[in-house]
């Protein structure tokens, strides 16, 4: 009877997919003489809310945080340009364009990129959100990229990498489209070295930093800048916990290290960064700093485990051992993941609220583009007294190609 549910629903499965070839492997590329079209998706939908704590809870919300589509061409492995729309978190979300760079990649090792794209900076910023462990990043990553290194952000890098290595520096401006940074200025880079690398052990450590010299502003107003996040699941609501609002200064930069270690299926991955913020000058203080870490754990319980890229030093999701990629070994490939992590934002005058997150994860792919989340999060708040202490759930389901 269970061979027989098995067989109709991996029939179905196959049928809304048309063919064998579709279930194959990964959406198929076009390839015409020597250009090769990569078509590329990242939706999202997430659905969350409150269950339960000193936080009243709230109903289930439903969003598309990130809906982006479009392509990456490859001519004659010499140049590569990405093309790519962000239709805007949905409902009411902003569009605007996600990737428009051009890349050369004739030189062996080397790879120069400029345009629209998301220069290299800390492994989970690297961590394309179709690769990513969690439905959202740490606070810390989503913070310290945000600065100077995130998605939308106008760069041009020099990278150089190989199978132990990876070296990048780049400069910045603000982000394309709609923002506030049009006219801030920056200098970004990242260095990763594999000390050790097997067959079933990988040992990654790295730096990454970035400084801003010229911080975004209004003709009408000085520089400044601000730093914020949402719950790291969401939860429901979207609001902000930590945030400091807009901090006049000088200059800004976020500064720290990184590490991973994979041993078979068991991946563990680790950043912790330091904010720096000289401020105008005022009778009290002219430097402010903050900080911000996460440890993560994950294990691929059923496929084949997460591997390093060398080009964003970073690591893939998990993927089917086997060739057929629709309910790999009869289930789908099946991740499990827990992570904790802390972000301060006060610092002598300045309160910005300090959280705690622990979270447990697990990512199920029926199909090698698609993937299904459920995460749970204990998240503690505090800021100038008060206190905040809430549980909250969030399911995920993404198409990633």
């Amino acid at each position: 009877m269970r061979k027989n549910k098995y067989y109709i629903l991996h029939t179905i499965l196959s049928l809304c997919f048309l063919n064998s070839d579709a279930v194959a492997g990964t959406v198929k590329d076009i390839i015409i003489g020597k250009v090769i079209v990569h078509p590329f998706a990242q939706d999202q939908l997430e659905v969350g809310s409150n269950i339960q704590g000193n936080k009243s809870s709230s109903s289930p919300s439903a969003s598309g945080p990130h809906i982006r589509n479009g392509v990456r061409v490859n001519i004659a492995n010499q140049v590569r340009i990405g093309a790519i729309w962000d239709f805007g978190a949905a409902p009411g979300g902003q569009m605007r364009l996600f990737e428009g760079a051009a890349s050369y990649t004739g030189l062996k090792h080397f790879q120069f990129s400029v345009g629209v794209f998301n220069p290299s900076f800390g492994l989970s910023s690297m961590q394309p959100r179709g690769d990513s462990i969690f439905p959202e990043r740490a606070s810390v990553s989503t913070i310290t990229r945000g600065l100077a290194a995130g998605a939308n952000r106008q760069a041009i890098q020099a990278l150089f990498y190989g199978s132990y290595y990876h070296l990048a520096i780049s400069g910045t401006a603000g982000t394309a489209g709609p923002g506030k940074d049009g006219n801030q200025r920056a200098i970004v880079f990242r260095s990763v070295i594999l000390p050790i690398r097997s067959q079933s052990f990988l040992m990654h450590i790295g730096i990454s930093g970035e400084w801003v010299f010229q911080p975004s502003h209004k003709s009408s107003m000085e520089g400044g800048v601000s730093f914020s996040d949402t719950p790291e699941n969401g939860d429901g609501l979207k609001d902000k916990y930590i945030k400091t609002g807009n901090i006049l200064a000088k200059s800004a930069g976020a500064f720290g290290l990184e590490g991973a270690i994979s041993w078979k299926k068991l991946l563990i991955t680790s950043e912790y960064y330091n904010l720096i913020v000289n401020t105008k000058p005022n009778p009290t203080t002219t430097r402010q700093n903050f900080y911000g870490w996460y440890v993560t754990a994950a294990y691929t319980l059923v496929g084949k485990a997460r591997s390093w890229k060398a080009t964003s030093a970073s690591f893939t999701s998990p993927s089917c051992d086997q060739k057929d990629s629709l309910f790999c070994h009869g289930t789908g490939v099946i991740e499990l993941a827990t992570r904790f992590s802390q972000m301060d934002l006060e610092s002598n005058d300045i309160s910005g609220g300090k959280q705690n997150i622990w979270s447990l994860n697990i990512n199920w792919y029926p199909l090698d583009i698609l993937r299904l989340s459920l995460d749970y999060s204990h998240t503690k708040f505090y800021r100038k007294g008060t206190y905040n202490d809430f549980d909250s759930i969030l399911s995920m389901f993404q198409v990633y190609f």
